[in-house]
């Protein structure tokens, strides 16, 4: 029995846990357009540093050929990395930049039970779960549901009105809500 236990084990990690729950054929997904916006009417983005020439929502944007990850950002910045297993950078280099006085705004999957979660966002940043799933767009494709709930991460040095964020990310007339 504990053989098979642990050939289950080893199956779940190595198919599954990366093939589905940590990767994604695209890592250009659009932020919905009505998310970004309400965030950026509340904290008025200076640097969107995980973009590219289609989807970038600031004047001033980082591409992946740009590396955001070698990059001083600005002081206050849009993230919505690639939801992949590099997001363990991303969320450590966000952590990196608010030490230095930054704010950042991440768009992430709510994976509570991920080393970058516990080792750069918990307890560090204030997390807003957002209710529902929210429609990722592709450029030239429909928009679709994630297969998963998301989360906003706010790392900051100001006293944030944590209602109005909550009311922003959580507009039930712009979700699909399980």
């Amino acid at each position: 029995m504990t053989k098979k236990i642990d050939d289950i084990s080893k199956r779940a990690k190595g198919s599954f846990f990366q093939d589905v729950a940590q990767r994604s054929e695209k890592d250009n997904w659009q932020t919905p357009l009505w998310l970004f916006q309400g965030l950026d009417s509340y904290f008025d983005f200076d640097v969107d540093v995980c973009a590219d020439e289609n989807n970038a929502l600031c004047q001033r944007y980082f591409t992946k050929e740009d590396n955001c990850l070698n990059k001083e950002w600005g002081n206050v910045n849009f993230l919505n990395p690639p939801y992949d297993r590099e997001m363990y950078v991303f969320m450590e280099k966000a952590k990196e930049e608010w030490k230095k006085g930054k704010t950042i705004v991440a768009l992430v999957p709510s994976r509570t039970d991920t080393r970058w979660f516990h080792h750069h966002v918990y307890n560090k940043a204030d997390i807003f779960f957002v209710k529902g799933r929210l429609n990722f767009e592709l450029p030239d494709k429909e928009a679709m549901n994630a297969p998963f709930p998301s989360m906003i991460a706010v790392w900051h040095h100001a006293v944030l009105d944590r209602k109005r964020i909550f009311e922003i990310i959580n507009d039930k007339s712009q979700m699909s809500i399980f």
